[in-house]
């Protein structure tokens, strides 16, 4: 549906540097990325708003890198809504009625229907849409998008000045009426939940390049470069030098001495310089009166427990690895934590799952 080939835009303050991916029909894309990382330059550049300086954009097989917004067939939902105020909810829901040749009767009948599918039938009278919430906005947003029937909707962080409670339910509703609508999304964010929340892939862009595209499963257990694992708060990041390699795993060696078993992983051979992580939800506090299962048999260290963050729901626990200094961060369920009775300065034993490490090339900072 979507295909990028080597796009180049560069500008006062922004750099997209040759970036390629493809997107499926009713596919949704998340782009992921820290503030200032072009995510919104890329989004203008897809919307016809910028101009790249290489590359081509393809929609569906057309070539559109030089097609004006309005030949696109696509709607766009900018990060400041561009509600009028002058206008009714209702006439900015069937605003690009007229641009898109569609019957003001038909209009009419279409900002109805998309209202009552996303609850704000009520609102479609209320004359001036500024006095509504921040969840009504994107809603009427929504709808005027969808009125008119785009192929592909672009999002530029949709939820970032919502409240809690309402960026949840917008969160479970919009992959409902996606699907209904078939229609492909790109979703931009720097927001991780929101990302693996709704994400059928994930595209992470950091100082203009896109470092990795791939599932969500992908991306959260093999971060392609040190910037991704940091970008996805991978904070259990070391550093070392492979001394043993076998079949289904490597051997490498940190410089305080702690030998670790890490998945094989190709191109990589002994004596090379890695950095490899695990996150913490990951690592596993050995309790001594059950039997240790095969996936927690490598990498058993002993530990300290040096400070402890409730997260309501869990705790957050930053451990001291082997008397090392190395601080390393596990996440326990808080019905694992009270039944454990863990407190600072208990010594614990703990396992950092072999299988659950990424592994990455000492050149592959990113």
């Amino acid at each position: 549906m979507i295909h990028v080939e080597n796009l180049t835009v560069a500008g006062p303050g922004f750099y997209l540097d040759d970036i390629s991916f493809k997107v499926n029909k009713a596919e949704y894309l998340i782009i992921l990325g820290p503030s200032g990382a072009g995510k919104t330059v890329l989004l203008d550049t897809l919307a016809g708003l910028k101009k790249p300086q290489k590359g081509r954009i393809l929609f569906a097989g057309r070539d559109v890198t030089r097609a004006l917004p309005e030949e696109r067939k696509i709607g766009y939902i900018q990060q400041n809504l561009a509600l009028f105020p002058h206008l009714s909810v209702m006439e900015n829901i069937t605003f690009g009625a007229r641009p898109n040749r569609i019957p003001p009767a038909r209009a009419g009948e279409r900002a109805r229907e998309l209202a009552a599918l996303l609850g704000i039938e009520h609102l479609l009278s209320r004359a001036n849409p500024l006095t509504l919430s921040g969840g009504e906005k994107q809603r009427v947003a929504l709808a005027r998008t969808l009125l008119v029937e785009p192929d592909i909707i672009l999002m530029d962080e949709p939820f970032s000045a919502l409240d809690s409670f309402t960026r949840r339910q917008l969160i479970f509703l919009l992959p409902e009426i996606f699907a209904q609508f078939q229609v492909t999304v790109i979703h931009v964010t720097h927001d991780l939940q929101e990302a693996f929340l709704l994400g059928d892939k994930i595209a992470v862009l950091i100082d203009g390049r896109l470092h990795q595209i791939g599932s969500r499963d992908e991306i959260y257990r093999r971060p392609a470069t040190l910037a991704v694992a940091r970008l996805l708060l991978n904070r259990n990041t070391l550093s070392g030098r492979v001394i043993d390699f076998s079949t289904g795993e490597i051997v490498a060696r940190i410089e305080e001495g702690l030998d670790f078993k890490l998945p094989a992983t190709p191109h990589i051979q002994p004596g090379d310089k890695i950095h490899f992580g695990i996150n913490p939800r990951e690592i596993v506090i050995i309790r001594p009166d059950r039997p240790l299962t095969p996936r927690v048999r490598s990498n058993i260290f002993p530990a300290t427990v040096r400070r402890i963050f409730d997260q309501y729901g869990s705790y957050l626990l930053f451990l001291d690895l082997a008397g090392t200094g190395i601080e390393i961060e596990l996440e326990l369920p808080s019905y694992i934590y009270h039944d454990m009775a863990i407190s600072i300065g208990n010594n614990v034993t703990v396992s950092l799952k072999k299988d659950s490490f990424w592994v990455l090339p000492a050149d592959k900072e990113g």
